[in-house]
């Protein structure tokens, strides 16, 4: 080991870059192998500063993109010669739930918090032991340090921490003792700077030789597991990290670093790193426009959005933004058709919502009841035909057009056999047979539906989820996908969001995708013992990938206006940006965690050197709303309107965001204001004005 490295800082002040991701983007530059490791947690980060570079021209060959856990992984497989297993959450909740049926140990402490029944808070057991892991990552003194802060609070608010805290350890000591994988990817993180520190950077050298920097971008936390890894790489190689951080948290992560590295002590002045303004960051004109309800406030963001577009401004120069837009999809569609306007969505898909997820969920619900051979009802056995399902392989007459049951033909087969009525499979059949007054077609292809599902109701291996439901999406995607497109509006949301749901459910031969997932998902559950061969297990496999939520995936569409969520904004740019819900408890969002409050206060307060050891998480102060509404600014690169709404629908008054208190703005005047909102959707002198002289209306369309 070079005694050099034992004097190099792991991670200094010195390498904290504050929205300078500039920075970042300079260096990226033709090589032969990369010299740079960029490590963003989230891969719309990774997806934002590669569209950077490219906007920049940049070649980037000397970058290399990864997730911190991804090369903690890569490391860990080196040294040992073997790619290393981790629990998904998926698996670790069903592990923390059997420990959690009979509490052992410190672990019962955990029902003074939550209560007795603690298999039904599984959700914020596992939040609560993500965050102490955050704050410690697992580290004997960190947890003394934590235990400390917890034990200094007032009575009952102590005694509740400790509570927490001591179950949580137990819990996790519980955990890893009972698998053989990694728990998570904060505990290969640990792993990692395991590997890094005992070989002395051995490892390093051998996996990333060439490496000059580590770049960290993206976070609003920096837990300890990461810091932790990224020390191991700071001392033990010759590498350095860097730190590029957001406007708010930046500073707060900044100040902590050294008291963090040297376990908690008293900082020194240098350690200070000022917070800036948002005013600081304001480039351009900011316009305030004020609604009295969200839905006013959406038709006056597409109102600006048609004026700009009629000016000549092209659709890829503007955006809307909001720090939820789940909140404003509806009303900014409903906008968006009174100005014959496209939106583009950039949103998580709601898959539970979508058809093909329901036909595919409806159908596991069927083949289950069937499985049993017990007594099926009606609700059961035609939710499947309600959500379309059809089975082009099926048989059928070659001169008949293979369609799915219409809702007259189900409400005619409901009503003769009686909305009440439950058989077996076998009954069924029968009472369809022997019911005259169904048609004739209507109870032929009835009959088909049953002998489909006679055939497919035994209990499934794993590749029978493909073979049995993947039939069911291609009658979905040759049949129903296109009638719902020809029956769709101009704006084909509904064909959008029903041919997302297809990818993420059935995809591509090669792509993994929801029925994917669950097959390798039902083999290695059922494998290990946890599960049963039946449709009801495949149901339940199906139903946990599917909560947990996707990344973000996006569809190109070049007519139409971005809508994205602030977050998303980070390293953006668009000449107009509309910002909207700018209003108290929606932009800033209130701070939250599930550790106790006081907890929270006191570690991010980090009044004793205990305190400032520990990691803070971004959501516990309102640092990131900031982060996100500086992301917003910087984004705009000719003009800045901002949008609030001043009551609900039940006339509750909502006050203006104390993030605007920083940012100088003009409001609309009532007059303008109106003009906007008209039809011609007049564009304010103050926003026409920041229009480019050489922006063409010619070929402008409504």
């Amino acid at each position: 080991m070079n005694s050099r490295l034992h004097s190099k800082p792991p991670v200094n002040v010195d390498t904290v870059h504050i929205c300078e991701e500039e920075e970042l983007v300079n260096r990226a530059h033709r090589a032969q192998q990369p010299t740079d490791i960029v490590v963003a947690p989230e891969q719309f980060h990774r997806r934002n500063l590669k569209r950077a570079i490219a906007d920049a021209n940049r070649p980037r060959s000397s970058l290399a993109f990864l997730a911190p856990a991804t090369m903690a992984t890569e490391l860990i497989a080196t040294a040992k010669e073997s790619d290393p297993a981790v629990l998904d959450r998926m698996d670790r909740l069903r592990v923390l739930e059997d420990l959690l049926v009979s509490p052992s140990g410190d672990a019962s402490r955990l029902s003074r918090v939550f209560g007795t029944s603690l298999t039904t808070q599984l959700d914020q057991i596992e939040a609560a032991r993500e965050e102490v892991l955050l704050l410690t990552g697992n580290q004997p003194t960190r947890h003394s340090a934590l235990e400390t802060v917890c034990d200094e609070l007032d009575g009952v608010a102590s005694r509740d921490a400790l509570d927490l805290l001591t179950g949580i350890s137990s819990l996790e000591k519980q955990l890893r003792n009972s698998v053989e994988e990694y728990t998570s990817s904060a505990a290969v993180l640990e792993a990692g700077a395991e590997v890094v520190t005992g070989s002395e950077g051995s490892v390093w050298q051998n996996k990333y030789s060439g490496i000059e920097r580590i770049n960290v971008v993206g976070i609003s936390t920096l837990g300890t597991p990461l810091l932790t890894f990224l020390t191991a790489i700071g001392r033990e190689t010759s590498s350095t990290v860097h730190l590029y951080l957001r406007a708010h948290t930046g500073p707060r992560i900044a100040s902590r670093l050294r008291s963090r590295l040297n376990s908690g002590g008293t900082p020194s002045t240098s350690d200070s790193v000022a917070r800036s303004q948002i005013s600081e960051f304001r480039t351009t004109p900011v316009t305030e426009i004020v609604a009295k309800t969200r839905a006013e406030e959406a038709r006056a963001a597409v109102a600006t959005c048609d004026g700009l577009l009629q000016k000549g401004v092209s659709v890829s120069d503007i955006a809307i933004v909001a720090r939820d837009i789940d909140k404003y999809e509806r009303v900014l569609t409903t906008a968006s058709d009174i100005y014959g306007r496209r939106l583009s969505f950039w949103t998580q898909l709601e898959l539970k919502r979508t058809l093909p997820y329901r036909v595919v969920a409806e159908t596991c619900s069927l083949l289950a009841a069937a499985s049993d051979d017990t007594s099926i009802d009606t609700e059961t056995m035609f939710q499947p035909l309600k959500c379309q399902w059809i089975v082009t392989e099926d048989d059928a007459k070659r001169d008949e057009v293979i369609r799915p049951f219409t809702p007259a033909e189900i409400s005619e087969l409901r009503q003769e056999v009686g909305t009440d009525y439950s058989g077996t499979l076998a009954q069924w059949r029968d009472t369809v047979g022997m019911t005259t007054s169904i048609g004739s077609n209507t109870q032929r292809r009835f009959e088909n539906y049953l002998d489909w599902c006679q055939r497919h109701r035994c209990a499934p291996e794993p590749d029978d989820i493909l073979a049995t439901l993947g039939p069911v999406l291609n009658g979905f995607e040759t049949v129903v996908l296109p009638d719902i497109e020809e029956n769709d509006t101009a704006a084909y949301a509904e064909t959008s969001r029903a041919a997302r749901a297809m990818q993420r459910v059935a995809g591509d031969t090669d792509s993994e995708h929801l029925l994917r997932e669950a097959r390798a998902k039902y083999a290695d559950w059922r494998d290990r013992h946890q599960i049963e061969s039946s449709w009801s297990s495949v149901l339940e496999v199906i139903e946990t990938i599917a909560t947990v939520r996707p990344g973000r995936r996006e569809h190109e569409n070049a007519e139409r206006l971005d809508v994205l969520d602030a977050t998303d904004t980070w390293l953006r740019s668009y000449a107009y940006v509309i910002a909207l819900g700018f209003v108290d408890g929606e932009w800033p969002q209130q701070p939250h965690g599930e550790l106790p409050v006081k907890v929270q206060t006191a570690v991010t307060d980090g009044d004793s050197p205990e305190a400032r050891s520990l990691g803070v998480r971004g959501a516990w102060t309102e640092e990131r709303e900031y982060d996100h509404a500086v992301d917003a600014l910087r984004t705009a690169t000719n003009h800045m309107i901002v949008t609030r709404f001043t009551e609900d629908m039940e006339g509750v008054t909502y006050q203006r965001s104390p993030l605007l208190e920083e940012l100088s703005t003009t409001t609309l005047g009532a007059e303008a204001y109106h003009e906007l909102l008209d039809y011609d959707a007049a564009l304010p002198d103050r926003l026409r004005n920041s229009i480019p002289e050489d922006v063409s209306t010619e070929g402008v369309n409504k």
